[in-house]
């Protein structure tokens, strides 16, 4: 017979040999202050489009995933097929034009309000490893040399131990930080966001009670 030792925890005995398939936390010595919107139910946060119902803890660091891949390459979301981007998405600030919901419905070309299940969430993420420089070496460049902002991602692999910044174009505002892993430390009020975005000279959408 096997001789199994056992660990008690939680008044609990488990087999050791399962606690070893449990995932290593994560202690990074280096992180940055960063912004992510999550979608609230029930008293809990959800990603908005990739593994859409998996809920996301406060205060604990959280491992990014890969996604479901289409056999296009691309990751199944909620609101159908994305770019293939791996690791958590959030930004240097609390703003989000291009995501919300459309007062004068679908036919309505951008968003003008934020729902009142969207919250937005201080978060940190980890920056022991720099992944910016990868990720400008894989980018597409202009004749003169420039960097093709849209094409400095990396797309194979998670940016485990840090993050990179990423711009779908050069006039977007702000950054997406693209990371391997985050903590959820507060979720802000509207107000908070707004003051937040005050000092950046911006202004995430209105909630739908205050569209003017």
């Amino acid at each position: 017979m096997r001789l199994l030792e056992y660990l008690e925890c939680n008044n609990h005995f488990i087999d050791i040999c399962e606690m070893a398939k449990l995932p290593k936390e994560i202690h990074p010595k280096r992180t940055v202050k960063a912004y992510k919107l999550f979608r609230m139910k029930g008293g809990k946060l959800y990603p908005l489009y990739v593994n859409a119902n998996t809920p996301v803890p406060v205060n604990k660091w959280i491992e990014a995933e890969i996604g479901p891949i289409t056999n296009k390459g691309k990751v199944k979301s909620k609101i159908g097929s994305l770019a293939f981007r791996p690791g958590w998405h959030s930004g240097n600030m609390p703003i989000a034009t291009h995501i919300g919901g459309k007062s004068g419905g679908s036919s309505q070309k951008a968003p003008d309000y934020r729902p009142d299940d969207q919250v937005w969430a201080e978060i940190e993420v980890p920056a022991d490893v720099d992944w910016q420089e990868e990720a400008n070496r894989r980018a597409k460049k202009t004749k003169s040399g420039k960097i093709i902002p849209r094409t400095a991602q990396i797309d194979d692999q998670i940016p485990k131990g840090g993050y990179y910044e990423y711009k779908t174009n050069p006039n977007m505002t702000g950054s997406w930080l693209i990371s391997g892993a985050m903590k959820v430390t507060k979720i802000l009020s509207d107000k908070e966001v707004e003051d937040i975005n005050k000092k950046f000279g911006v202004s995430d959408l209105p909630r739908l009670k205050d569209l003017k």
